[in-house]
């Protein structure tokens, strides 16, 4: 939740983008930048300086052969006067002073460096310009899209997977990232070449231009065919991957419910279902792609070789215009316009990429929502009285419209008045305190607030003046004290500590060593969560005052505390309370009894009483109408000094309000550096290349060895398809010297046959290995992703309380590492086969014809290195941890929470607070960019233009080479081209670098995860399994501390014995380890010191699937997944097909299977994210049914009756009870009159033993559990 800042100080660009791009869904259309002006025209001009090396080259080459002119004994035919008109025309400066070709061309040389000079200029203005603009709007893009999640209406929520939502702001902005940052001026530059090589062909060899030209509409079509299909496949698998990612991120999020059932395996399948779906779609895409560029392969060359044999009529018809250099040049133009535009495939894969994750980007974007937050627009009275009105309200949810939760409900609330709402579970109660937030728009009917219909109200106003505190405490990742600003930022240290005192939090709180600054998490009971929420919701001193259940997690000594509290709370406040605790609510102004969303009827306590209806009959099931003895003097006392302090406390944060209206401090706190350190350790690790680490991830893809291989010779073929074309072309060139015109002519047919043959090798080879590697990069990522998860699901559950190891970040991490892991084999094996081979031919043609001329020329691969190097090793640096892993893995942890409890941001109108902690972290990643994106525009700008020095040395060096007799011309242009074609290779593979770097650092990481071993593996087969059960346990001496807060003891030489066959329950305050101790004898943990005892045997030697097989658990936060109602109970056993009878039957017991039915799609029905389509009381009784199919040996309830209503407790109650017979139970419960009936009743405080005996006994002691049981009677 750190960092904190101002919430009302938003980024003046963002805002500026706010009322841009509205209505056009092209990804283009939001991709306007104030670069592109720039980025277009110098572009554009590195293809007019790329395109002048032909210029040059050509006439270089006509005097390179005429320097050896004598003794290449140039035919008639093909000889041309050296002082043609052309040749006067073009050197007519130098013939003053200059005659023979060597010494035109040692001057006309030196041009290549000054072109080469501003080529390096021009590249870095492109690539600076754009991808500086770019960071900016991926930027935009990004907060835009965060924005605007955080503002739809819940009813969209309901609908759409949290999990999908958090792929879209990490996948599909890298994918639009991909495809608006480098690639951009990239492919501007390649289409301002291809364009600059086709106009120069024509300009200066029209006729062979216009044969090559022929062919384009063929290679056109192809990439119009081959975007289309990439975008559809893209789409298909954009999708499945972001199923895949709700699964994964759900299981995650609800690992200890997993971890309890077993539910491992399952959850696996599910995830791997949607890998299957994405991993096939990948595999179709790579065919396509393999197609598509073996076509062009073959077209290409084709065209290149219906030219070459057109010019060489040419040659023969027109010599005075068609020289042997115009014949090469225009033909490697032609040729080389073919390379280039083979290269836009890859640039026109990242854009279809992007534009298919853009769409939906966008569209989220772009959507406007129901109910807006962040509009202005509405009414914002100066005061607020608190008078509410529901005028004959119908309402159903949009999940189920067919299933209508309030019907023609109207209701009168008059300021500062306290109205409770009673009745069964799913009666419409928590619909009503929905509404009321406008969470959604009822249907038909109004809902008022001093007679405005809260739809005329600003939004943000509303919410602004209304506190809630709900049944299931929602903590955001943070400090206990930020936890409670949250509820107002601009709150001073003294009223935190004000609030937290009136929600009875501070003692406990002070008992942490970090006291406030302590982190929130898992390791706070359930009480004390909901203490710091209440603390939350009073610290802001809103005017109405909502609480559905808020004292439901609450042992009795602290209920009657804050209840106090919230009585003190609620003076001067409108308030509607949903209880099941009627105790609680017995001294409201009037109580509802609601009955499938209609009132039943309305009255104060006594009048409802007297009626003996729906109320009464609740009364009587809970007992709260009987009379109980009062407490001791002494407690009385004590309990009113309570009150006196506690309404002094509020009083203090009165006050506070009062003078914060008229002058806000703002406090600003930075908490960053202290996560800084955040996985140091892995950050650190080196990302570089080496071949071990290859073959080590090679070993995941062995399954696909053959197809691999079938790739490997394909990339080996097609790497030596450049040198071979490179040897053919300057045989054609050194075809022209020789003086037997019949041999001449066969020499060139030969060649040309030979580069036609090369062509339909290169497109074969294309094919092969696209499709290869595609196929064994999908299976490896699929793999990856699986082995991943599968490793994240067996740690034990202390891996995942530590900071690091958090569910966001690690739902992050294994969608983004699993995903760039594809980079380090498949396409990335075939790049080194071919650059392998490539430089082996290379250097072999070039050391056989000359390795004097080689090796000059070879000087320049350092430099390319380095270039390159400088640029992949600058930008990967953006990937490494100190960077991203701090930054964005953090900002993507704030989204992921955020979007998960949106409900509670929503509720406390803290989207702003989100969007700008989430912004902060994101602004520190672009503001690292910055400083680099000039050094990689440098390195990507000399390795661009490097060609022009080589082409220099080539001529000056090469021509006194000849000059010396030393070499032919023949031999300097094959020379040339194949060191050209070399370090374009090189060129290539260096230019993987970061896209290798950052698929390394994710390996690295992964390979860890998966390496890790789980000090409590639920994977693990070994240990004992016992013939016979008979199901005592016993806790010797234990004593234990969390992993994360090991400075705080939890249990104290513990000791508990649970004869088989009974019933034992565990009373004591929030926080005093009665939880722990389930979670110690599910084997979550396990003790520091003593043992835990099954039968007499340490349960740590017992085969631990078996032995978690064993227990049944119902958890205090009913956790539910987002499958159907069925499958959710019979998760419960996950060893087997349950049967639909087993399920209705279990569903019968809990109580459950008549509400089930009336559903329109009955056991079908979806629960939704965490159950959200079901209230409490449903969801519990679901999950107290999921415990029940196993029918288990040990049963497990941590308060599993807390959520239910008065006659639904009882029922279960007494089911509960029943169950329970022949069994081993353990209970946690903070409504003590649930245990009465146990047989053995354990007080514990402070991770000790206090009091140990039957209900009776313990009575009769005049202890705690005496003293708690009066605390229980006072209060009702």
């Amino acid at each position: 939740m750190t960092p904190r800042h101002d919430d009302n100080k938003l980024e003046s660009d963002v805002k500026k983008e706010e009322s841009n791009n509205q209505n056009n869904k092209d990804t283009s259309s939001h991709i306007s930048v104030e670069s592109d002006n720039i980025l277009i025209v110098s572009a554009l001009a590195t293809g007019v300086a790329y395109a002048s090396i032909y210029y040059f080259n050509r006439q270089l080459l006509d005097k390179l052969i005429l320097m050896g002119n004598d003794s290449m004994k140039i035919t008639s035919t093909n000889q041309y006067p050296a002082d043609s008109n052309e040749c006067q025309s073009t050197y007519s400066s130098y013939e003053h002073n200059i005659t023979s070709p060597y010494d035109v061309i040692q001057s006309m040389s030196k041009n290549y460096i000054i072109i080469g000079c501003i080529s390096i200029f021009l590249y870095w203005v492109a690539w600076t310009s754009w991808m500086i603009a770019a960071e900016r709007q991926i930027r935009r893009i990004r907060y835009k899209l965060f924005r605007n999640i955080l503002c739809q209406e819940i009813g969209w929520f309901d609908v759409h997977n949290i999990g999908e939502l958090n792929n879209r702001l990490n996948d599909d902005l890298d994918k639009v990232k991909n495809g608006i940052n480098e690639k951009v001026p990239d492919f501007v530059s390649l289409v301002s070449r291809v364009i600059c090589l086709l106009i120069y062909g024509l300009i200066f060899g029209w006729k062979m231009s216009l044969v090559f030209l022929s062919v384009s509409p063929l290679i056109i079509l192809m990439y119009k065919i081959t975007i289309v299909i990439i975008v559809k496949y893209s789409v298909k698998e954009i999708k499945a991957y972001s199923l895949a990612s709700s699964i994964a991120e759900e299981a995650l999020g609800n690992i200890r419910t997993v971890t309890s059932f077993h539910g491992q395996q399952k959850e696996e399948e599910r995830y791997s279902q949607n890998l299957f779906s994405a991993k096939k779609v990948g595999i179709r895409k790579s065919l396509c792609m393999g197609i598509s560029q073996g076509l062009v392969q073959l077209l290409g060359f084709s065209a290149v070789t219906l030219t070459l044999w057109y010019g060489l009529i040419l040659t023969r018809t027109e010599s005075q215009h068609y020289t042997p250099g115009t014949l090469i040049m225009v033909l490697t133009s032609c040729l080389t316009a073919t390379i280039l535009a083979t290269q836009f495939i890859p640039c026109v894969h990242t854009f279809a990429e992007a534009s298919a994750s853009g769409s939906f980007v966008f569209d989220m974007i772009e959507r406007k929502t129901k109910i807006n937050v962040s509009d202005d627009e509405g009414m914002k009275p100066e005061t607020i009285k608190g008078d509410i009105e529901f005028k004959n309200v119908k309402f159903s949810y949009p999940t189920r419209q067919e299933s209508c939760i309030l019907q023609n409900f109207s209701m009168k609330i008059l300021s500062g008045k306290t109205i409770a709402l009673v009745g069964a579970s799913g009666c419409g109660k928590s619909t009503i305190i929905q509404l009321m937030q406008r969470f959604y728009d009822p249907n038909n009917g109004q809902i008022l607030i001093d007679g405005h219909d809260i739809k005329t109200l600003n939004v943000a106003w509303l919410r602004s003046h209304i506190g809630i505190v709900s049944q299931e405490p929602v903590l955001f990742d943070g400090s206990i004290e930020e936890n409670i600003r949250l509820g107002k930022l601009d709150a001073t240290d003294e009223e935190v500590i004000a609030a937290a005192k009136l929600a009875n939090a501070h003692n406990f709180i002070m008992d942490f060593p970090e006291n406030y600054k302590t982190t929130s998490g898992d390791k706070l009971s359930g009480g004390e969560k909901q203490r710091v929420v209440i603390a939350r919701a009073l610290i802001s001193n809103p005017k109405i005052l909502l609480l559905d259940e808020a004292t439901s997690a609450l042992d009795y000594t602290s209920e009657r505390i804050v209840q106090d509290a919230l009585d003190n709370a609620k003076q001067g406040r409108t308030t509607i309370v949903v209880a099941h605790r009627l105790s609680t609510i017995r001294n409201a102004d009037a109580i509802i009894g609601l009955n499938d969303g209609k009132i039943m009827e309305y009255g104060t306590h006594d009048e409802l009483m007297e009626n003996k209806g729906l109320y009464y009959g609740l009364v009587n099931e809970q007992g709260a109408d009987k009379q109980y003895e009062s407490l001791s003097e002494t407690d009385t006392k004590e309990e009113a000094k309570i009150k006196q302090s506690y309404t002094q406390i509020l009083s203090i944060i009165h006050e506070n309000n009062r003078e914060l209206n008229n002058s806000i401090e703002e406090k600003e706190t930075d908490d960053t550096a202290a996560s800084s350190a955040d996985d140091s350790m892995e950050e650190k690790q080196k990302t570089k290349f080496h071949v071990m680490f290859l073959f080590q991830m090679l070993k995941f893809n062995r399954p696909e060895w053959h197809w691999i291989l079938i790739g490997c010779i394909a990339s080996l073929l097609f790497g030596v398809i450049q040198p071979a074309s490179a040897y053919l072309y300057s045989g054609i060139y050194g075809s022209f010297a020789e003086s037997n015109e019949d041999k001449q002519k066969r020499l060139m047919n030969l060649f040309t046959i030979g580069i036609l043959f090369v062509g339909v090798v290169s497109g074969l080879s294309q094919f092969i290995l696209n499709f290869t590697f595609g196929k064994s990069g999908e299976e490896l990522t699929a793999r990856m992703r699986r082995l991943t998860f599968t490793a994240l699901l067996r740690q034990e559950m202390s891996y995942y309380d530590m900071k690091e190891n958090s569910i966001n970040i690690l739902s992050t991490r294994l969608a983004s590492d699993t995903a760039a892991i594809k980079g380090l084999t498949g396409l990335h094996i075939g790049i080194i086969m071919q650059g392998f081979s490539t430089l082996a031919a290379c250097f072999t043609i070039g050391f056989i014809s000359s390795w004097k001329f080689t090796l000059v020329l070879s000087c320049f691969i350092p430099v390319l290195f380095f270039s390159s190097k400088l640029q992949g090793q600058r930008q990967g640096n953006i990937s490494k941890t100190q960077d991203k892993d701090l930054y964005s893995e953090h900002g993507g942890k704030c989204a992921c929470e955020a979007i998960k409890h949106i409900r509670t941001v929503v509720a406390l109108h803290q989207e702003n607070h989100f969007i700008n902690i989430y912004e902060q972290f994101f602004d520190q990643v672009f503001k690292k960019n910055m400083c680099r994106l000039h050094i990689i525009a440098l390195g990507a700008a000399v390795a661009n233009s490097l060609g022009f020095f080589i082409t220099f040395v080539t001529f000056s060096y090469g021509s006194m080479l000849v000059q010396k007799g030393e070499m032919t011309s023949q031999d300097v242009y094959r020379i040339f081209v194949v060191i050209m074609t070399a370090i374009t290779k090189i060129g290539e593979a260096t230019g993987q670098n970061v896209a290798y770097s950052k698929a390394t650092h994710g390996a690295m990481r992964v390979l860890k995860l998966i390496k890790r071993t789980s000090q409590i593996d639920p994977y693990d087969d070994s240990g004992i399994i016992l013939d016979k059960i008979t199901g005592q346990v016993e806790f010797q001496h234990v004593y234990f501390r969390y992993p994360s807060r090991r400075n705080i003891q939890i249990l104290k030489n513990f000791s508990l014995t649970c004869i088989n066959n009974s019933s034992t329950a565990l009373v004591g305050p929030s926080g005093s380890g009665k939880s722990t101790v389930i979670d110690l004898l599910q084997r979550f943990y396990d003790p520091l010191k003593g043992k835990i005892l099954f039968d007499g045997h340490d349960i740590r030697t017992f085969n631990i699937k078996w032995f978690r097989s064993l227990m049944g658990v119902v958890q205090q936060e009913p956790v539910l997944f987002n499958i159907s109602i069925r499958d959710n109970i019979a998760y419960g056993d996950n060893s087997r097909q349950v049967s639909q009878d087993e399920i209705e039957k279990v569903a019968q017991i809990a109580n459950i299977h008549d509400f089930i039915i009336s559903l329109p799609e009955g056991y079908d029905t979806l629960c939704g994210n965490r159950g959200n389509q079901l209230s409490a009381g449903q969801k519990q009784r679901i999950a107290i049914a999921r415990a029940l199919i196993r029918s288990p040996n040990i049963l497990l309830f941590d308060e599993a009756t807390s959520a239910l209503d008065n006659k639904s407790e009882s029922k279960i109650q007494e089911v509960l009870e029943n169950i329970s017979m022949n069994r081993t139970s353990l209970t946690i419960a903070h409504r003590l009159s649930t245990i009465q009936n146990s047989d053995k009743i354990i007080v514990i405080d402070k991770g000790q033993m206090k009091e140990e005996g039957t209900h009776s006994e313990l009575l009769k002691s005049n202890g705690i559990y005496s003293k708690m049981v009066n605390s229980q009677k006072k209060s009702t």
